[in-house]
């Protein structure tokens, strides 16, 4: 076999970096196309950084499907147990940037495409079950609020929770990230959702609605504050190094696909919309069925191509799973009105829906309550102490909105919030 060295076109060039000039001083020549596609090349191996999602990893690996669901969907994948799919995931942080540590408070991308006999097929979800937002227009404005400022370049903390207090439906979906959920170990030992329900439909044409869960076979693990503080003060990038020596050490993470199966006509009967995000379905009555399990036994041989330039679209379907309606509407109601249900000087009360300014029929509090109370007593000191932490740093109308949401959603939740703010509630509930 013949080798030799080529321009970026194929072109055979010799050895050694000369290039040509008009003379043994002289400038080079711009016609030199050999010279001038390095450069070249060098600009065009970085892009410019994802508005979200910026920082992650990836690998390669393969899908097995252990129980057909060909009663469900057509979807070719998983009609025969024993069938493979090649497949690909990435992990991120949502939030935070290139540059940032893997041990920041953010919610972690997880995002596995699917190489199928009817095209490529993504699940693009979060390794937590539910959405900051309800309607997926909101999420744009939240991405800019919690972005870094224009002067300084760090997070605005009082932008940051002057729009999520003003928008009560993130209240569940914090109740998760700042627990100790929030840091995940790395991304061997974390579990991915898809957050959003899909809708699937089998060969007689018959549908059902379903959510993904990927549920991780070496467990989960959570950093608490002081051990992310000393792990980022050793390694800002100790997950996608987890990640990386894991595979190349033979020990290929694995996570089990489950959904859980919804009818059409039971949607009806829930006391909540089951196709709204910032919902889970309750694992009693809709529990997991196992589809299959993912082994990821690749890395990368080059992040940039691999793992930097991969895309994900929700979008991106394969006959016999397609996205379900929207969630209902919120009947025209304006859901930024909380302002005025909580004030300093105002003897409102925190029970009070009257005065909140909540969208008609939109509960936003009660699986977040449900939440805080099936946490160990460690895990709610936790999430009190992790978020006073963040509300002490904003103004003293954030925190009162703040309050007033996990007041809401559990009474208990509220007032310990309150307190470890330093907040009288005395002054804002009614006198009896």
């Amino acid at each position: 076999m013949n080798e030799h060295r080529t321009a970026n076109q194929g072109v055979p060039v010799g050895e050694g970096p000369s290039i040509r000039t008009d003379g043994q001083h002289e400038a080079f020549r711009m016609g030199d196309g050999r010279w001038t596609g390095k450069p070249q090349q060098l600009d065009r191996e970085r892009i410019a950084e994802r508005g979200a999602q910026a920082r992650g990893a990836g690998a390669r690996g393969v899908f097995v499907t252990e129980h057909s669901m060909a009663a469900y969907t057509k979807a070719h994948f998983i009609q025969k147990e024993g069938q493979e799919t090649a497949v690909f995931a990435r992990f991120s942080s949502v939030m935070h940037g290139q540059g940032s540590p893997e041990t920041a408070r953010d919610p972690r991308g997880f995002a596995v495409k699917f190489y199928t006999q009817d095209g490529i097929y993504d699940i693009v979800g979060s390794h937590l079950p539910v959405s900051f937002a309800r309607d997926a227009a909101k999420l744009s404005d939240m991405l800019h609020a919690i972005k870094l400022s224009p002067d300084m370049s760090e997070q605005m903390l009082a932008q940051y929770w002057d729009y999520m207090t003003r928008m009560p439906e993130t209240t569940h979906m914090l109740t998760w990230l700042f627990s100790n959920d929030g840091t995940p170990a790395n991304y061997r030992q974390m579990n991915g959702y898809g957050v959003h329900p899909f809708q699937w439909t089998n060969a007689e044409g018959k549908r059902t609605y379903i959510k993904y869960h990927w549920r991780s076979k070496q467990g989960t693990a959570n950093f608490t504050p002081p051990e992310a503080a000393e792990m980022q003060a050793n390694d800002f990038s100790h997950a996608t190094r987890d990640l990386y020596a894991a595979i190349e050490l033979g020990g290929f993470p694995q996570w089990e696909l489950h959904v859980q199966l919804l009818k059409p006509e039971e949607k009806v009967a829930l006391p909540f919309d089951p196709l709204d995000p910032t919902k889970i379905w309750p694992e009693d009555q809709f529990p997991l069925v196992k589809v299959g399990t993912m082994t990821l036994n690749q890395n990368p041989v080059s992040y940039f191509t691999e793992v930097e330039r991969s895309v994900f679209a929700p979008s991106a379907l394969v006959p016999g799973i397609d996205a379900s309606e929207p969630s209902e509407p919120d009947c025209g109601q304006p859901r930024m009105q909380q302002a005025q249900a909580f004030d300093d000087d105002s003897e409102d009360s925190l029970q009070s829906p009257a005065r909140g300014g909540y969208a008609a029929g939109a509960d936003d509090f009660t699986q977040a309550g449900q939440r805080y109370r099936t946490l160990p007593e460690e895990e709610c000191e936790w999430l009190i102490q992790n978020l006073s932490g963040e509300l002490r740093q904003v103004p003293q109308q954030t925190q009162l909105l703040a309050v007033c949401n996990f007041f809401r959603a559990d009474i208990q939740f509220g007032s310990r919030l309150a307190a470890g703010l330093g907040i009288d509630l005395g002054k804002h509930v009614p006198r009896s």
